[in-house]
């Protein structure tokens, strides 16, 4: 690791600019992608993703939904309070607006994990402009899905976290009251998407590492009492309103089944047919209760049935979500990996190479590649260069790893790995950033003079003046 200098924690004036810079790029790039949309479109695609959370979140917070919606609240509350105050368009601008402003603050947050991880501002740097401009973060803002609300709440969640620990930035004191506010923003977090509910655990671990046994586990008892008082609101709503027992969401048991089933999604109605057969039952139960039973069964006799053929299956969905990157259906056109695929089978040719760069789409989901792989094989560089940096660099390639191992169970799609993307490229901002240091070591004036003197050995010296 580089060692660092006051400028480098400090941030000078031009690195602020340039921070602030970065910032401001970002937002006014979400709002001009999102703003000119037509915000009442997503109330006409019934079904859809977008839709089903604008219509219970209105009913979550008028509560005239008799039945527990099977996710997270905070994201339903997140888009029905607009909509509530609001008429439906101004709602729809209203969220985006506050998507746009967390996905600009997203790109900061980015910036101040790096530099606690390297002391580098010139990576935070680097990872924050990737975020500025790469095509899917640009996108996701406009899109009312939970993935912006979930990456802004965990990026912050971690911020505060290691200032919590005294690791950002190096040398601030560890702080009781960030370790709660991190608590704060990580159970909020889990009520957004249910699959973290049980990362803070890997975090007591690690506060056991920086800290030692003794002071690590006062530590690691704050944080898991906050988070577990935040995640528990949820159960206590449950059981007050419907008399029901969630922990974190009801949908966990649903994934379990998708990972498991052969024919993988198809849609509610097909998945819930899929399910009654597989189950022996006439129809698809009402109650979510009998859902939630209902799929764990019926996925834990698939995989006792094949336990072999369910652990290949996993690993093929998680490779592929990881290959393909999040991001490219936003664009039409044909599939660009396949396209690829059929002028490397069936062509070859320098003409069919420029045919294929005119198809619709190409450039834009060429860039959502390149980011996307760019991400994950530089993070890698930048995760072995950080090793001896753990106790900071620890927790972000933690939830990178506890991300792979949860969708390595349940259903694995790149919308669910696309949260990890930005914490990839806080790694791979580390790792471009040494690059910089490592070709500016790079001893080209020695490298020339040598070359010279090699190849004008027979040229006679010149008199030296006395």
């Amino acid at each position: 690791m580089r060692e660092a200098g006051a400028g480098d924690l400090q941030a000078p004036p031009a690195r602020r600019l340039a921070l602030l810079a970065v910032i401001l790029a970002a937002l006014l790039l979400r709002l001009a992608h999102a703003l000119p949309q037509d915000h009442l479109v997503v109330y006409e695609q019934a079904g859809g993703d977008s839709w089903w959370y604008l219509e219970y979140g209105r009913l979550l917070v008028v509560s005239q939904e008799p039945t527990s919606p099977p996710s997270g609240p905070l994201y339903l509350l997140f888009v029905g309070l607009p909509q509530h105050l609001l008429p439906p368009a101004a709602a729809v601008v209203s969220v985006r607006i506050l998507q746009a402003v967390m996905g600009a603050a997203t790109c900061c947050l980015v910036y101040r994990l790096a530099l606690a991880i390297s002391r580098d501002a010139r990576a935070g740097l680097i990872a924050a402009g990737a975020l500025a401009v790469a095509p899917p973060f640009v996108i996701e803002p406009s899109l009312l899905l939970t993935e912006t609300l979930y990456i802004f709440l965990l990026a912050a969640g971690l911020w505060v976290y290691l200032r919590g620990c005294g690791l950002e930035p190096p040398g601030h004191p560890a702080a009781w009251r960030h370790l709660a506010a991190a608590s704060v923003l990580l159970g909020l977090a889990a009520l957004t998407r249910a699959a973290l509910l049980l990362f803070p655990l890997a975090l007591a671990l690690h506060l056991l590492l920086v800290f030692g046994w003794r002071r690590g586990l006062r530590r690691a008892a704050l944080l898991l009492a906050v988070y577990g008082l935040i995640v528990s609101t949820w159960t206590v709503y449950n059981l007050a309103r419907w008399n029901r027992l969630v922990i974190g969401a009801q949908g966990l048991a649903a994934f379990l089944y998708l990972g498991a089933q052969a024919e993988g999604w198809s849609g509610p109605q097909a998945t819930d047919q899929n399910l009654a057969q597989q189950a022996g039952v006439e129809e698809f139960p009402t109650e979510p209760d009998e859902q939630q039973a209902l799929y764990r069964d019926v996925a834990a006799r698939i995989i006792a049935g094949d336990p072999l053929g369910y652990a290949q299956k996993r690993l093929r969905e998680l490779a592929s979500a990881y290959l393909q990157p999040h991001g490219t259906v936003f664009y039409g056109g044909p599939s660009l990996r396949e396209l690829t695929a059929n002028w490397w089978t069936s062509d070859r040719t320098f003409a069919g190479l420029l045919r294929l760069t005119q198809t619709e789409s190409f450039w834009p989901k060429l860039a959502v590649y390149a980011f996307h792989y760019a991400g994950l094989a530089l993070g890698l560089v930048g995760v072995w260069r950080t090793r001896r940096a753990w106790r900071a660099a620890l927790p972000l390639a933690g939830f990178i790893a506890y991300t792979t191992l949860v969708h390595l169970a349940l259903d694995a799609i790149p919308r669910y790995i696309f949260p990890t993307l930005p914490f990839w490229w806080v790694f791979a901002g580390i790792a471009l950033a040494q690059l910089l240091d490592t070709r500016r070591r790079w001893p080209m004036p020695q490298l020339v003079k040598g070359f010279s003197s090699s190849h004008h050995t027979s040229a006679p010296a010149k008199p030296q003046r006395r």
